[in-house]
C-alpha cells in the first residue's frame, strides 16, 4: 500500500510540472552547402545559439541546398537569431514555411 501511495504521489508531482511550452520547431533552408565542412560550419553556427538542437537534415531539391529541422526554446532564442548565426558565417538562410522548400 505504501508503494502505491509513493507512486501516486510521484505521478502527481510530475503532472504538476508544466511541459516545455517554450519548445518550438522550425525548418531553416540553407544554400551554398558545397562540401561536408560547409554543413559542419552551419550546424556549429546554429548550435551556438542558446537552446538550439538540430533534429534532422534534409537534402534540398537543388545541389548545395539543405533544410535543417531545428528545435529551440522560445524563451532563449528565436528564428531570427538562428538565421542570423548562419548568415554571419556567409551562407544564405531563411525560415521555411511548413512543407516549403
Amino acid at each position: 500500500m505504501r508503494n502505491i501511495l509513493l507512486t501516486l504521489s510521484a505521478l502527481g508531482m510530475l503532472a504538476a510540472v508544466p511541459a516545455s511550452a517554450g519548445e518550438q520547431r522550425i525548418n531553416v533552408g540553407v544554400g551554398e552547402l558545397t562540401c561536408p565542412s560547409c554543413s559542419f560550419t552551419v550546424a556549429a553556427a546554429m548550435r551556438g545559439v542558446p537552446s538550439v538542437e538540430i533534429v534532422d537534415f534534409i537534402e534540398g531539391q537543388a545541389w548545395g541546398e539543405g533544410i535543417y529541422v531545428v528545435n529551440y526554446d522560445d524563451q532563449e532564442a528565436n528564428p531570427d537569431m538562428i538565421v542570423n548565426a548562419v548568415l554571419a558565417n556567409g551562407y544564405p538562410a531563411e525560415v521555411l514555411q511548413p512543407g516549403g522548400s
